[in-house]
């Protein structure tokens, strides 16, 4: 099997990082390589996923919701029409560090079927490139929201 795999640290909280990551309605705004998400992240489900990577044109797929365990891992599956000839698992991973607060968030692309092994090296670097993007886009978002909201609901007692 051909695997891509990129992460980043998060200073948040794993709730705070799967509440950014699931609310596919605010991808548009902030995520520069998934640019629509359009379903519910609930297993046997179906989405409708547009993804972009600079070079080459947008990409509509339509995975299946393999595995839901809330802020922990979030993962799909997209296959070809004929079974064991391509499919591909997007994994997103969530790992609590430092006590629960702050967080490992790991993308991970694993390409299975014959043609699974013939992935092109250009385009396993092209998908690490934009998982780093993401990762990277996530993070600063999910560490704007919880700085915004640090001072929240805290009184000084005036």
């Amino acid at each position: 099997m051909t695997s891509v795999r990129a992460g980043v640290e998060v200073d948040a909280p794993p709730a705070a990082v799967w509440r950014a990551l699931t609310a596919f309605d605010a991808y548009p705004r902030w995520n520069p390589l998934i640019r629509r998400v359009e379903g519910r992240p609930e297993e046997g489900r179906r989405l409708r996923v547009v993804i972009t990577q600079s070079g080459v044109p947008p990409a509509l797929v339509a995975p299946e919701v393999t595995r839901v365990v809330p802020e922990r891992e979030l993962a799909w599956r997209s296959a070809a029409p004929i079974p064991g000839s391509f499919d591909a698992t997007h994994r997103f991973l969530l790992e609590p560090l430092d006590g629960g607060a702050r967080t490992r968030f790991t993308q991970t692309e694993t390409f299975g079927g014959v043609a699974g092994t013939f992935v092109p090296r250009s385009l396993r670097a092209r998908l690490r490139d934009g998982f780093a993007s993401m990762n990277e886009a996530l993070r600063e978002r999910v560490e704007a929201e919880a700085g915004a909201n640090a001072g929240v609901g805290v009184s000084d007692g005036r």
